[in-house]
C-alpha cells in the first residue's frame, strides 16, 4: 500500500505467481489459475484500505499531512484497531512517530481521557451492524520522538474511521486529520490572486500546517527563500499574516469544493486541442500535431504514454506534410469513461476511430500504434476499411500466448502482465499501488522498474525533454485512476491474432533490440504469421523509446506507405 514498499511487494508477488506457474504445464486462458480464495481476501482487503487511505493522493497530493520530513512525499502515519482494542497493522510512519506497533493495545496510547471514552464507544459499535455515513471519530495523540519534522509531545490530530471487512470483524482505521486541497484550487488562486505554480504549491503546504522550516525541507529550498515567497503571498492575497492567509485558503477550498472541477485541469497540451462528440455519446479529445493539409496519420497511444512529442519530431511533421490526428482512448487523460465489456474494447475503438474518419473526412489515412497502440491499430484497420490505408506499429505489442513470451520481459512488466492474465480480479490493486507510487514522488523508481533490463532506454532518458515526455504519459495514463491500465493489460496478455486477421492492409512493424517487453524474436514470429502484407526493422541501437529516441526513422516508415 505504501509507495516506498511497492518494488518489494512486487517482488514478492512475483515470486509466488513464479512458484505457482512451476506447477502448470501449460498456459490455460481460463481467469483464476493461480489465485486462491486466501489471497484475493487479502488484496481485496488492500484494496479498500487503498479506497480510503489514496484517494486524495492520487488526484492531486502533494506532501503529507503532517512534519515535511523529507524532499518527497512519504505516507501518512496510518493504523488500523479491531473491536476488542488491539492495533493490529501499522505502517512505519506511525510506529517512527507513535512507537505503535503490531499488538499494541489503544490503552497503551497517550490518548486524552475524554477522547479514549469515545474510541472505546467507537470500537464497541464494530461488534453491531454497520453505521451509513457515520462521521470519523476525532482524537488526539503526541509524537512520542523527534521525527518527520515533529517534535516530541507535539501533538497530532487524528480520525478513526469504520473500514468494513467482508471476511472478518470491522476496524477503525485511523489516519491524520488533514486539510483536502481541492482540484480546483489552483485555478481559482491564479486566476483571482495570479499566483505562480509554486506559489500554489506553497499554499496548499500551509493550508496542511506546515511550517516554513517543513516548507523549505520538502521542497529542498532554503528557508529564506521560503519566507520570501511566503511575504509575497500576503501582498498578492492581501492578508496581514501568516494565520491570516490560512484563514483565507481555508475559505477558498470550500468555494473550490462546491464550484471546482472534480479532477485537476488536463496538462497543456502541445498541439492543437479540439474534440468529437460520438453518436455513442462519448466525447473523444483529439491533439493535431503537423500542417492541417498534411497527409493524416492517426496516433494511437498506448498503455503508459499520451500524444506528447519531441521538438524534432514535430518540426519534422511540418518539414514533411505529415498530420497527426491523436485522439485520446477511453479513460485516458481527460476522456470520457467507457463502461463497455473488456473483452471487446478494441473494436468499440475501432468503431470510434471510423467515426472520426467519417466526421473529419480522413479517406486515406495511416495508423501510427505506439505500444499497446498496436493492438488498436488493427482493430481500427479493420472497422474502417474504406479510410485506413496501411499501419506503422512502433515498439508495438504482439499477441502474448507462450510461456517464452512472458518469460522475456522485465521483472515489473512481467509481474503485471501475469496477474492480468492469470489473477485479473487481483490486477486493480496491482495498477492502484503502482499509481500510488507515481503520484508520491516515486516516478524514478518506477521508471528504473521499467528499464532495467534496456541499458539504452535508460540512457535515453537522460534527455530532458524525451524525460517530460514519458513522465507526462505516466499521468495522462492515471489521471483517472486504473481503468485504462487494466483494459489495456487485459488484452496485450492474450490472443488477439482475430483483430489483425480482419484486415488486409499493409503493415511495417518498427522495434528495437533491446525492448524490455516485446522480445524481437516474438516480433518477428508476428511478422512471419502476417505474411507479406508486413515488413519488419529491428534496430540494434534502440529499446523500447524508439518514437522518441530516432522519430526520423519513424517519419521514413510512414512516407514509405504513403509512396
Amino acid at each position: 500500500m505504501e509507495p516506498q514498499t511497492y518494488d518489494a511487494f512486487m517482488g514478492r508477488w512475483d515470486e509466488f505467481i513464479q512458484n505457482r506457474l512451476s506447477a502448470l504445464d501449460a498456459l490455460r486462458d481460463a481467469d483464476g489459475t493461480v489465485a486462491t480464495a486466501e489471497i484475493a481476501t487479502h488484496f481485496e482487503i488492500a484494496e479498500r484500505l487503498l479506497d480510503q487511505t489514496r484517494k486524495a493522493d492520487e488526484s492531486h497530493g502533494l506532501a503529507p499531512a503532517y512534519g515535511a520530513g523529507s524532499s518527497s512525499p512519504g505516507p501518512d502515519p496510518q493504523f488500523l484497531i479491531d473491536a476488542s482494542g488491539a492495533i493490529v497493522w501499522t505502517n512505519a510512519a506511525a510506529t517512527r512517530l507513535f512507537g505503535i506497533k503490531r499488538g499494541t493495545e489503544v490503552t497503551d496510547l497517550t490518548v486524552p481521557e475524554r477522547h479514549m471514552t469515545a474510541l472505546n464507544t467507537r470500537m464497541d459499535s464494530l461488534k453491531t451492524e454497520m453505521e451509513h455515513n457515520a462521521p470519523p471519530l476525532i482524537f488526539q495523540l503526541p509524537a512520542v520522538a523527534a521525527t518527520d519534522g515533529l517534535a516530541p509531545g507535539e501533538v497530532v490530530h487524528l480520525q478513526a474511521q469504520r473500514l468494513h471487512e467482508r471476511t472478518g470483524g470491522d476496524l477503525l482505521l485511523v489516519s491524520p486529520l488533514t486539510a483536502n486541497w481541492p482540484p480546483g484550487m489552483p485555478v481559482l488562486l491564479t486566476s483571482t490572486y495570479g499566483l505562480s505554480h509554486s506559489e500554489c504549491d506553497i499554499c496548499e503546504l500551509l493550508s496542511r500546517a506546515h511550517r516554513p522550516a517543513d516548507i523549505a525541507t520538502f521542497r529542498n529550498s532554503a528557508i529564506a527563500t521560503v519566507r520570501t515567497q511566503i511575504k509575497s503571498l500576503l501582498v498578492k492575497t492581501g492578508c496581514g499574516s501568516q494565520t491570516e492567509l490560512v484563514r483565507l485558503l481555508h475559505l477558498l477550498m470550500r468555494v473550490a469544493e462546491s464550484h471546482g472541477p472534480s479532477h485537476p485541469a488536463a496538462p497543456i497540451a502541445q498541439g492543437e486541442m479540439t474534440s468529437l462528440s460520438l453518436d455513442s455519446g462519448l466525447v473523444m479529445p483529439v491533439e493535431l500535431h503537423g500542417p492541417a493539409s498534411g497527409k493524416p496519420v492517426i496516433f494511437l497511444h498506448g498503455m503508459l504514454d499520451g500524444a506528447s512529442l519531441t521538438t524534432q519530431m514535430r518540426d519534422a511533421l511540418h518539414a514533411r506534410g505529415l498530420r497527426f490526428i491523436c485522439p485520446t482512448r477511453p479513460w485516458f487523460g481527460d476522456a470520457a469513461p467507457d463502461y463497455g465489456a473488456t473483452d471487446v474494447a478494441p473494436q468499440r475503438i475501432g468503431a470510434n476511430i471510423h467515426e472520426l474518419c467519417v466526421k473529419l473526412g480522413l479517406n486515406d489515412a495511416l495508423v501510427l500504434g505506439h505500444m499497446a497502440g498496436a493492438v488498436y491499430a488493427f482493430a481500427c484497420a479493420a472497422a474502417a476499411p474504406k479510410h485506413i490505408r496501411g499501419i506503422v506499429n512502433v515498439a508495438g505489442g504482439v499477441p502474448i500466448t507462450s510461456h517464452a513470451q512472458f518469460s522475456e520481459m522485465s521483472h515489473r512488466q512481467r509481474v503485471v502482465a501475469y496477474t492480468a492474465r492469470y489473477t485479473p480480479r487481483l490486477l486493480p490493486f496491482v495498477l492502484r499501488a503502482g499509481i500510488s507510487q507515481i503520484n508520491s514522488g516515486g516516478t524514478d523508481r518506477f521508471m528504473q522498474s521499467l528499464y532495467a533490463t534496456s541499458p539504452i532506454d535508460m540512457e535515453v532518458l537522460k534527455d530532458p525533454e524525451i524525460r517530460r515526455a514519458v513522465l507526462h504519459g505516466y499521468q495522462f495514463a492515471t489521471r483517472q485512476g486504473h481503468n485504462a491500465f487494466e483494459i489495456d493489460s487485459y488484452h496485450v496478455v492474450r490472443n488477439w491474432q482475430h483483430l489483425v486477421d480482419a484486415s488486409d492492409v499493409p503493415v511495417i512493424l518498427l522495434h528495437g533490440a533491446h525492448d524490455p517487453v516485446v522480445s524481437p524474436g516474438s516480433v518477428s514470429a508476428f511478422a512471419k504469421r502476417l505474411g507479406k502484407r508486413a515488413s519488419i526493422e529491428v534496430f540494434d541501437d534502440a529499446g523500447q523509446l524508439l518514437l522518441h529516441q530516432f522519430p526520423i526513422r519513424v517519419l521514413d516508415a510512414l512516407e514509405r506507405l504513403v509512396s
